[in-house]
């Protein structure tokens, strides 16, 4: 028993989990549009775990914060350093694989991330990433996720369509009140200067706003697809609507990384088995 729990454990803290989701998020878009994304959701699951291992030593070393999982990091180093070190190799042979359209459909959010993850804007004689600029880091997360789901794996193999954008409008609104629970869990760490949504809209605010996001997203998923997965991403919404509701600042501690995370690994099993 205790071994299963240092296994889960290690599971969601090394970051494999969100990898996963990502991935699963990257084949259900692939499933809607019937488009084959395997090798794409493959390379954006080893980028995933290779980028957020960097954002939390960038957070660290640059920063000059102390990362809440540092002690676990710290305790399996070797072993996580060893999972970089594969999830690169693997993403730079998919990488090399890729057409030049899908390079130019990847790059602007590749962009993005590093400026995420890098500080270089000044301020007061301090350096910041962008995720410091106050009100937009949710949005550059959403809109980092969405783009390279849709833009990347999709508009590369199909000819482009006005329903990828607003389909791609649709899923950074969910991923945006994905991202919530987050926020609302990091209230106590985020730096005031942020300005979170939480922080500007309160606890109920984010909440109403998050309902209000998925009604949209719902909308707007019936417009491109009718019945075509909606039950699935209307049970998936209903599901991260609970959760946002019942999310608060004191939470356990898979709450968010965990059951909030796995959100796109349930709406991709419902679209295969439901």
């Amino acid at each position: 028993m205790k071994f299963l729990k240092a296994l889960f454990q290690f599971y969601v803290y090394s970051n494999l989990h969100v990898s996963i989701a990502v991935a699963c998020l990257v084949l259900s878009v692939g499933f809607l549009f019937e488009v084959e994304v395997s090798h794409e959701a493959l390379l954006l699951m080893c980028a995933t775990f290779v980028s957020y291992h960097l954002i939390r030593f960038l957070n660290r070393h640059k920063y000059g914060k102390k990362h809440l999982l540092d002690v676990f990091s710290n305790q399996y180093k070797v072993l996580i350093y060893v999972m970089i070190g594969t999830a690169m190799i693997v993403g730079m042979y998919e990488l090399l694989q890729l057409k030049m359209i899908q390079f130019l459909h990847l790059f602007p959010f590749v962009v993005l991330t590093l400026l995420y993850a890098y500080s270089f804007i000044g301020k007061n004689g301090v350096r910041h990433s962008i995720r410091f600029v106050p009100g937009i880091k949710i949005f550059v997360i959403a809109f980092v996720w969405a783009g390279t789901v849709v833009f990347f794996p999709v508009t590369s193999s199909v000819p482009f369509d006005i329903n990828h954008i607003i389909y791609f409008l649709g899923l950074m609104f969910f991923v945006v009140v994905l991202t919530l629970p987050f926020d609302i869990r990091d209230l106590a760490f985020d730096e005031k200067s942020i300005r979170t949504l939480p922080m500007l809209l309160g606890g109920k605010g984010v909440k109403v706003l998050g309902v209000i996001l998925l009604m949209f997203s719902l909308m707007i998923h019936w417009s491109i697809f009718g019945y075509e997965g909606f039950y699935q991403f209307l049970i998936t919404c209903m599901v991260l609507i609970f959760l946002l509701f019942f999310a608060k600042e004191e939470q356990s501690k898979y709450y968010a990384s965990f059951w909030v995370e796995g959100i796109p690994i349930l709406y991709y099993l419902l679209l295969l088995y439901a």
